[in-house]
């Protein structure tokens, strides 16, 4: 248009004018054939980066079979709620726009293709599934319809498939259904929901199935052949067919499909993995895809395919991506024209995490904590550092400046963007005995700008945090050290960051992760960051012991603490925290320690029970006794209970068999009287009291199985025995007689307490106080709402302190029946605190969330609040002006 205003300024036929015509003509041409190439193009800067944009808690995926619980398309995100509603956010924000109600049959499942949300309903244990549609406008009803896709073949002789039973794309509802033949497969129009087409897949076959954007992809395998088909969605006629070797099987013959969002295909064929285009064109194995050039900026790269570890191959036959390398995670795409990938860290701890699905320029991913987290992409050049400019992973650390000597590096090279990094990015140190601890570094990215790194290593410890498992005591601006939970054990690792350097240390031993991290810190800020102060979080005065497993005993005795975890006793000073001795008990502790007349007593598999000096460590005698479950000690005596109800009594000095007695019971607890004559054992079906010189039972006390386990509290001529169920009895300590007998209006699980002639009960919302010698109501406290439940109870100076499921604790004056105050704690409900425990003025509880609160008895106000980072395996223990308590990630703390 400006070309034809401008035009009466030339003269027609002029020589300007034809030079003008042939330019424009030349330029006509050009972009014509730009068009015409189209691939051609110029494209758009290529991605170089995901920032996190976003967060949503939507909870962990619940068990069963595979359904999609959180979908994403351009237009919005949908989630299905844990009431069985569903949800809409948008995509771009996280804002939530509308919910779709829920029904009296729960929504399980939900997909999102074009402009219409699909809804799954299921009863439990149904086979037929209500499917709904939604416009996702605003969530106006398109149709509905009942449907019985398959779960699990009924025959071995019929089709077989693996991946989600329906599949939604931009065209169709696609399902296999088993109410017209087993493993036929039925198409319905997205917006009408009425049948398009139906086609049955070939017997003998087993099929993966995955949705691209208009079209259904199927992996079958059969007795004569593997081929990889894409069905058209809405007529189920195949668009194109293609044929795959069947490669030798592989150590995890696994096979599969992964579509993306764009269409490009992830195929999997017995462990051996390629890559798809839409069109059906074979792009590249998974070692050609890995050996590309670095990206130049001119290519074409499709959505995110796969969330995951950095892509590498292991082995010389491998043929599938390893996804052994930790945090962070990567989105993966692909190079539309070769089928390179590309690999962009984001912000996901180690863990499983789950591609939700893709849009155009950002990406979303369920993590382990139960939370979707949208990544926005950045565009730009190629950026990242040169493999030739990363660090000598074995270079920084030194090992034998942490006290560990004789450990030797295995040095282990790389593949990045194509290339292999020139000096070796991972290291091995391989300590010198065999039962060493094992320690690794991993250079896990070199970033472009340290920013880049800054904003991934801030993100990751946010995510840690959220997931309880960290250790605060290494914790630095630049260091966080985290617990992985795997199959055969915990393994421990630290995160480190300065400059573009994200770096991994990671080790077997939680006390070498504790030595090593300042020292692999150091060497990174020396070389990227030398003028950068560190800072740490306010330490609590005292100290902490780093032990390789959870912490699950405290003893403190004579200026000493013992500490148990799964296969060790520690012994520390309780002033400063120094190790005395540490003591393997022969296998898994199952039982203790306990400690009596300056012996440590544990046992432990394959089965055993172990007495060590208190002192020393030292053994001084081991018995082989199997299954034990529990360790008791009196007057010389250790008692043992084993799985099938025997209790066994030890001499205590010597370790010799004094006698064994049956129960018929499952034990729950054994309880020496300090009289010395006589043990009370306590189980599912009842009380027993067993002579402790010959193991005779002096007499029994049953109780109904439905009533629950007892527990026993025992004073001086008493034995009280707590129900579940509210139940109390009062016995003779000497003959079983039944002397009253007493019944709260709710359950406790908190048992009572004996103190001062009186007996504390709580139940409910209630705390009742019992005079000990008749049972008579002496006064009832209301401390809360009816049908509360009261998990602790501890009594102490005229105040009774009750816990309520790690909400909050009550402290109640015993005298006048006032709530003094009310304390709320930082837990959940159903998160179990352990007992308060009361000691000079301060009142310790810990809360579910790992944190222990102590709290001013006069006036419940807080003190200080002690975080741990994960869970406790211990009460509190009060002695000597500290607090003792340990964690589940090993650490054992002492404070005040």
């Amino acid at each position: 248009m400006g070309m034809d205003r401008e035009a009466p300024a030339q003269r027609a036929g002029s020589p300007a004018r034809t030079r003008a015509l042939r330019i424009i003509g030349a330029v006509l041409l050009l972009v014509a054939c730009a068009v015409v190439a189209g691939d051609t193009t110029r494209p758009q800067p290529g991605p170089v980066a995901w920032r996190t944009a976003w967060s949503l808690p939507v909870g962990q995926e619940p068990p069963g079979p595979p359904e999609p619980r959180h979908a994403v398309a351009e237009g919005g995100l949908a989630v299905v709620t844990a009431q069985g509603a569903v949800d809409v956010h948008d995509a771009r924000t996280g804002r939530r726009r509308y919910t779709i109600a829920a029904e009296a049959v729960p929504a399980t499942a939900a997909w999102l293709a074009g402009e219409t949300i699909v809804v799954a309903r299921r009863a439990p244990g149904a086979a037929e599934r209500g499917l709904a549609a939604y416009d996702l406008a605003g969530g106006r009803p398109l149709w509905r319809r009942t449907v019985t896709a398959a779960d699990t073949p009924s025959e071995e002789d019929e089709p077989r498939h693996s991946g989600y039973m329906i599949m939604v794309t931009e065209e169709a509802v696609t399902f296999l259904d088993r109410q017209v033949a087993p493993f036929t497969i039925t198409s319905l129009g997205l917006r009408t929901g009425e049948v398009t087409a139906r086609t049955r897949r070939p017997p003998g076959c087993f099929s993966y199935g995955a949705a691209a954007r208009r079209s259904v992809a199927l992996l079958t395998e059969c007795q004569d052949r593997i081929e990889l088909v894409s069905l058209d969605a809405r007529t189920l006629r195949p668009v194109w067919t293609r044929p795959l070797p069947a490669p030798a099987p592989a150590d995890h013959p696994w096979s599969g499909v992964t579509a993306g969002g764009d269409g490009y295909l992830a195929v999997t064929v017995r462990g051996a993995q390629s890559f798809v285009a839409p069109d059906g064109r074979l792009l590249s194995g998974v070692r050609a895809a890995l050996a590309g050039p670095p990206p130049t900026g001119l290519e074409r790269w499709s959505r995110p395919l796969l969330v995951g570890s950095y892509p590498e191959v292991t082995g010389a036959r491998s043929g599938a991506l390893d996804g052994t390398r930790p945090t962070p995670m990567f989105l993966i795409s692909l190079e539309t024209a070769t089928g390179r990938l590309l690999a962009l860290p984001i912000a996901t701890p180690a863990a499983v995490p789950r591609l939700v699905g893709a849009t155009e320029d950002m990406a979303y991913v369920h993590d382990e904590i139960g939370a979707i987290v949208a990544y926005e992409l950045v565009r730009g050049r190629p950026g990242g550092m040169p493999p030739a400019r990363w660090p000598d992973a074995c270079a920084l650390l030194d090992v034998a400046s942490a006290g560990l000597d004789g450990y030797l590096p295995g040095p282990a090279r790389r593949t990045v963007a194509g290339a292999l990094t020139p000096k070796p990015a991972g290291c091995d140190w391989i300590p010198p005995a065999g039962d060493g601890a094992a320690v690794s570094v991993t250079v896990v990215w070199m970033f472009a700008t340290p920013g880049g790194a800054r904003e991934v290593f801030d993100a990751f410890v946010r995510r840690v945090k959220e997931s309880g498992r960290y250790d605060p005591v290494t914790e630095t601006s630049h260091a966080l050290t985290q617990s992985i939970p795997l199959p055969g054990g915990t393994v421990s690792e630290s995160i480190v960051t300065a400059g573009p350097a994200l770096v991994q240390l990671r080790s077997t031993s939680r006390r070498a992760l504790r030595l090593l991290t300042p020292v692999l810190q150091r060497a990174l800020l020396t070389r990227y960051e030398p003028a950068t102060t560190v800072a740490e979080p306010a330490r609590r005065a005292g100290w902490v012991f780093a032990a390789d497993e959870p912490i699950g005993a405290v003893l403190v005795a004579d200026g000493s603490v013992y500490a148990g975890s799964r296969a060790e006793v520690h012994a520390l000073d309780a002033a400063s925290g120094t190790l005395r001795w540490s003591r393997g008990m022969g296998g898994f502790v199952t039982a203790g320690p306990i400690l009596a007349g300056g012996t440590v007593y544990a046992a432990g598999l394959p089965g055993q029970v172990r007495a060590v000096s208190a002192a020393s460590g030292r053994t001084r005698w081991s018995r082989e006794v199997a299954q034990v479950s529990g360790l008791a000690a009196g007057r010389g005596i250790v008692y043992a209970w084993t799985d099938d109800g025997r209790v066994i009594a030890l001499d205590g000095a010597a370790g010799r068999t004094r006698w064994k007695a049956g129960t018929g019971d499952l034990i729950r607890s054994l309880t020496p009287h300090a009289a010395g004559e006589l043990v009370y054992v306590a189980g599912s079906a009842g009380v027993a009291a067993l002579d402790a010189r010959s193991g005779i039972r002096r007499w029994r006390f049953p109780v109904d199985e439905k009533e629950g386990a007892a527990r026993v509290t025992i004073s001086r001529d008493t034995v009280y025995v707590a129900l579940a169920d509210g139940r109390i009895y009062a016995l003779d300590r000497i003959t079983g007689r039944l002397r009253w007998r007493f019944r709260a209006d709710a359950p406790s699980f908190a048992g009572l307490v004996a103190s001062g002639g009186d007996v504390y009960a709580g139940g409910g919302g209630a705390l009742h106080k019992l005079d000990a010698a008749t049972g008579r109501v002496k006064r009832t406290f209301e401390v809360g709402a009816a049908g509360t439940a009261t998990t602790t109870l501890a009594v102490a100076g005229g105040v009774a302190y009750l816990t309520h499921s790690g909400v909050r604790m009550d402290a109640v004056d015993t005298a006048t029946g006032e709530l003094r105050w009310t304390y709320p704690l930082s837990g959940r409900p159903g998160w179990l605190a352990d007992a308060a425990v009361p000691a000079a003025g301060t009142v310790y509880v810990q809360a579910g969330d790992g944190t222990l609160h102590a709290v001013a008895t006069a006036t419940g106000a807080r003190r200080w609040i002690l975080e741990s980072g994960d869970a406790f395996g211990t009460a509190p223990v009060a002695a000597g002006g500290m607090v003792y308590i340990g964690s589940h990630n090993g650490n054992l703390h002492a404070t005040r």
